[in-house]
């Protein structure tokens, strides 16, 4: 006798293949069996339901949401079973104990070094499983400070050997943020040795590119010689292109990866389903040169300094101030607690995000900053629902059946976590069941909502979401990629 069946639901299997409908039988922590099965003590009726993988966010901010709010209710009531931390170029780790990082992760705790970080969210327990690349600019900071530019060679030594510190701890491997400081002052060639310091490990570089806008191109072209170099693995992050003017050329950024992929780099990249990007308004505005045009995309969803201003365009707060938005900008990005100000900007067409989603290699990446307060980008808590309801069934933009698999067996495989994204078998039994007439995200970039349409959500065999209700169950586990 089995311990749960989900009855005569219609299975996608994370593959891509022609769906199917089946029981799947759960035993444990795993899947005993996938087509007709037997009795078992609980059953799900899945009829008229999707039933699928649970899903992998392949870029995601939850390091400290995992401490803070272990459940991490934003994610799994997505359908999120896993959750891939440490990106663009921080982590929570390594930490100095008793401090507060000067970053939107905010990261305070008592740990050290990632093998303590894993022991503390271990130690609470967690909602979803979590892997986790180390932050350059993380290690860079913590060791010379947020303002170090380039380091030296004995500076750089000390970074590589804390990088390989968390590799050897089970990191995947390194995330670099190039438009943040301080990556931003980092040259090719020491990018060169900080990503070299995971390559032994089969680790991957996944990046922020110094560029989304008119220098994309030459951005991409540097990445990739970099892993040219090493034989590191490539991920892009939130691949895109900004800027009206730029509107229309991601076709080039595409071919470039195309080119790059035929020559042998192992390369790929993520996106989420959005025309609206998002991140600390102080990374995108000098204070002695504020790019007023650009401004006036931006609304703040974050701000500890003037937390009226949250969920409002800076061309509304400048009208009603009196003043102009480059004055409410500077104001803005000066104030004392500026580098925890998140905004939005609106800078990204539609028709460009679509042929990224729609490219092979593509994943399915939030890329939610967890927030408190405020209006988070409606990514956070909808970008899975977005794409399976909006995209696939409204849009018709993909299949469904493609779009799960961007969702599971593709970051699994990426990743190299081992029996995860699949409804196989001897996989983990993390699965998603959902409504594929109801599914759908519901926030918008002015209020916050539940995505409706996911009716259950098992994490390691555990049921985490049932009947579309959180059951508190923390089944999460900590995930290392494979090496061999």
């Amino acid at each position: 006798m089995h311990d749960l069946i989900i009855r005569e639901a219609l299975i996608e299997d994370g593959t891509g293949g022609p769906a199917f409908e089946a029981d799947i039988a759960i035993d444990g922590v795993c899947i005993a069996d996938v087509g007709t099965v037997g009795r078992a003590r609980a059953e799900i009726d899945g009829g008229g339901l999707v039933a699928a993988p649970g899903f992998i966010d392949a870029h995601a901010h939850d390091d400290m949401e995992l401490h803070r709010n272990p459940d991490n209710g934003s994610k799994l009531r997505q359908g999120v079973t896993t959750v891939v931390c440490g990106s663009c170029g921080f982590s929570a780790f390594p930490h100095a104990p008793g401090g507060r990082s000067p970053d939107f992760l905010a990261t305070e705790g008592h740990w050290k070094t990632y093998r303590e970080y894993r022991e503390t969210l271990t130690g609470h327990g967690i909602g979803t499983n979590v892997a986790a690349f180390v932050g350059h600019n993380t290690v860079q900071r913590l060791l010379v400070g947020m303002d170090s530019t380039e380091p030296g060679p004995r500076t750089l030594a000390r970074i590589c050997g804390e990088i390989r510190r968390a590799m050897d701890d089970g990191a995947l491997g390194v995330s670099t943020g190039l438009i943040y400081r301080p990556g931003r002052h980092v040259s090719a060639s020491a990018l060169r040795q900080i990503v070299a310091a995971v390559a032994d490990y089969r680790g991957i570089h996944s990046t922020h590119m110094r560029d989304e806008a008119d220098g994309l191109r030459d951005a991409i072209d540097e990445v990739t010689a970099v892993s040219a170099d090493t034989g590191a693995a490539l991920q892009i992050s939130h691949l895109k292109v900004i800027g009206e003017h730029n509107w229309g050329s991601l076709d080039g950024a595409l071919d470039q990866i195309g080119k790059a992929q035929a020559e042998g780099i192992d390369i790929g990249f993520d996106v989420y389903p959005y025309i609206a990007g998002s991140g600390p308004l102080a990374t995108y505005f000098d204070p002695d040169d504020i790019d007023e045009t650009r401004a006036r995309l931006v609304q703040i969803i974050r701000c500890r300094d003037f937390p009226h201003f949250e969920g409002r365009r800076l061309v509304d707060i400048a009208h009603e101030q009196g003043t102009t938005v480059r004055d409410v900008t500077r104001q803005l990005v000066t104030a004392p607690a500026a580098s925890e100000t998140l905004c939005i900007i609106f800078e990204i067409h539609e028709d460009d995000m679509l042929k990224a989603l729609s490219h092979p290699l593509a994943m399915i990446g939030s890329d939610g900053i967890p927030q408190e307060g405020g209006v988070p980008h409606p990514r956070l808590q909808g970008a899975f629902p977005r794409v399976l309801g909006h995209y696939c069934r409204d849009r018709s933009a993909l299949p469904l059946g493609a779009a799960i698999r961007k969702m599971t067996s593709i970051p699994a495989a990426r990743y190299r976590l081992r029996g995860r994204g699949l409804l196989r078998p001897g996989c983990a039994a993390d699965v998603v069941v959902f409504d594929p007439t109801m599914i759908d995200d519901q926030g918008t970039y002015t209020s916050r909502a539940y995505p409706t349409g996911i009716r259950h959500v098992l994490v390691n065999g555990q049921l985490a979401i049932s009947d579309g209700v959180p059951t508190g169950v923390r089944a999460g586990q900590m995930l290392a990629a494979e090496r061999s």
